[in-house]
Formats: structure tokens, C-alpha cells, sequence
């Protein structure tokens, strides 16, 4: 039996709201051969929906490892601190950066970022049809954002922060000591957005909660994804994949390559590791 972490957005879920058929159909398969599927993601467990739901997960790692549970039971659940919280708002605010303030239950953030995600929706989804309008990933996050001014009172685990005048690289440098910082794993989120995490927090720390509650070792244990935030999966399972579609500095740091989401790379990667046939 082989424990296949999957990543959702960028390699089993298309940003406009779709999972390929043939994944669906590898995973399905993969199951029947006796194999689990844990779904792990920086999304949290409110936003697994969609296309999403038609999987029934062996485990599910959410929040980019802050909530873990296993057939529906709840392993870990993790949040900042009021004070780690404190820190992160008073810099946005600083900053005049927008963010997304995640909880396992719910989006939150203030009117700023609400009117910020409806200018990208704007610029990004304008061209589509009202169906794929309607399941874009970035409809769905403005759609879920609850406004608020107490941001403070509400059980965060992580932090989305939207492309702003600060790049990147200067957030990492001022946050990274005290927390742990990826590039966006979400491209619509823009080139210089990304997460936020408490430092003990990560998919790496979901992974070895779920094959400790299956008792396998990381032998047993299968990633797959294409974001900055997949790399600690790679450093936990014997086997790493990168999907074709993921940056170049994500594929080098993979024991295999597959083809891209759109050209069946998940069903692909099954193949070539012996999980389906």
C-alpha cells in the first residue's frame, strides 16, 4: 500500500475549477489497487469543494498542513498565535498590503481585499463564460470572503497575500526569522503574493501525522505537486513528482517529472509508478 499526498491547485485541480477526468479516473483506480489518497493543500477544508468533492479522500491535509484529519476524523488542528496574529496585521497594515486571513472554517479579511480580489476578477475572468466565471478560483475566494475589521478574533492558520508594491522577496526578508514564508501557490493571486505560516506548521508535519496514524513510513509515501509550498512533501516521501506545468526550481528538486495538469499528469504519473495500470 502507497500513500499518494496530492497537492490540489496547479496538479489535481485547474485554477478555473475543474479536476481532469483522467486524474479523477487514476485516483479512483489507485484506490481500488488498495493504495490511499490524501488530499494536501494550502487550501483550507471550507474551500475543498467544487470538483473537489467528487474524490473521497483517504485523508485530507488542509490549512498547508494546520488542520489533518482521516476519514473525516481530526488528527491536528493548528492556529497563530494572538500575538504571532497581531504581528503579521500590524505589518500588512504598514505595508499597505492585502491578504486573505484563513481559518478551517472561513475566509476573512477587510473591505480592502475584498475590492482588491474584485480588480483582479475583473482583469483575469472578464473573458470567460458565466459558467467557468462562476468556478474560477477567484470568484470562489471573493464569494467565500467574510468582511471584517476584527480580523484579531477569528482562529487564523495562514495567510494569502495578494500581489502588492512590496515584493515578495522584501516580505520574506522581514518575516521569515519568525515564520514560514512561499511564493504563491495560487497564480491568480499575482507573480509576487504568497503565504504565511506559523514556522511549525507545514504540509511535511501533515504528512508524517497521517502515516503515523497508518503506521508506514515515508517508504510508503507518494507526493505529488508543483508549488514552492510542495517542496517539504518532497523531503518527506521516498518518492517525489513534479508536475509538468510546476517552475523549473520546483521539477529539479523532484525524483520525477510528469506532464502538465492539462495533458494528464497525474493518470500519467500512475502509470509510470505502478499504481494503476
Amino acid at each position: 500500500m502507497k500513500i499518494i499526498f496530492l497537492d490540489a491547485d496547479g496538479t489535481l485541480l485547474h485554477h478555473e475549477g475543474f479536476i481532469p477526468q483522467s486524474a479523477l479516473q487514476a485516483c479512483q483506480l489507485a484506490q481500488k489497487n488498495g493504495h490511499k489518497i490524501v488530499l494536501c493543500t494550502g487550501r483550507q477544508k471550507v474551500e475543498v469543494y467544487g470538483d473537489m468533492l467528487k474524490l473521497d479522500y483517504d485523508g485530507m491535509i488542509t490549512g498547508s498542513g494546520a488542520h489533518v484529519e482521516v476519514n473525516h476524523h481530526l488528527l491536528e488542528e493548528r492556529t497563530f498565535s494572538k500575538e504571532q496574529l497581531q504581528i503579521l496585521l500590524e505589518y500588512m497594515h504598514k505595508n499597505d498590503i492585502d491578504a486573505i486571513f484563513e481559518t478551517t472554517k472561513g475566509l476573512v479579511g477587510n473591505q480592502k481585499t475584498y475590492d482588491h480580489l474584485e480588480r483582479m476578477i475583473q482583469k483575469q475572468c472578464k473573458h470567460l463564460s458565466p459558467e467557468l466565471f462562476a468556478k474560477h478560483g477567484l470568484v470562489q475566494v471573493q464569494h467565500n470572503l467574510k468582511v471584517t475589521d476584527s480580523i484579531l478574533e477569528y482562529p487564523v492558520n495562514k495567510i494569502s497575500f495578494l500581489e502588492s508594491d512590496i515584493s515578495y522577496q522584501q516580505i520574506y526578508d522581514a518575516l521569515h526569522r519568525q515564520f514560514d514564508l512561499v511564493p504563491a501557490t495560487f497564480a491568480p493571486f499575482g507573480k509576487e503574493s504568497g503565504e504565511i505560516s506559523e514556522k511549525t506548521i507545514t504540509k511535511a508535519t501533515g504528512m508524517k501525522s497521517i502515516l503515523n496514524y497508518f503506521d508506514r513510513s515515508a517508504e510508503d509515501a507518494i507526493a505529488i505537486g508543483d508549488g514552492f509550498n510542495d517542496l517539504c512533501m518532497f523531503e518527506v516521501a521516498k518518492t517525489s513528482v513534479a508536475m509538468g506545468n510546476a517552475p523549473i526550481e520546483v521539477q529539479k528538486k523532484a525524483d520525477r517529472i510528469t506532464t502538465s495538469l492539462d495533458n494528464n499528469g497525474i493518470y500519467n504519473a500512475f502509470i509510470v509508478l505502478g499504481l494503476i495500470e
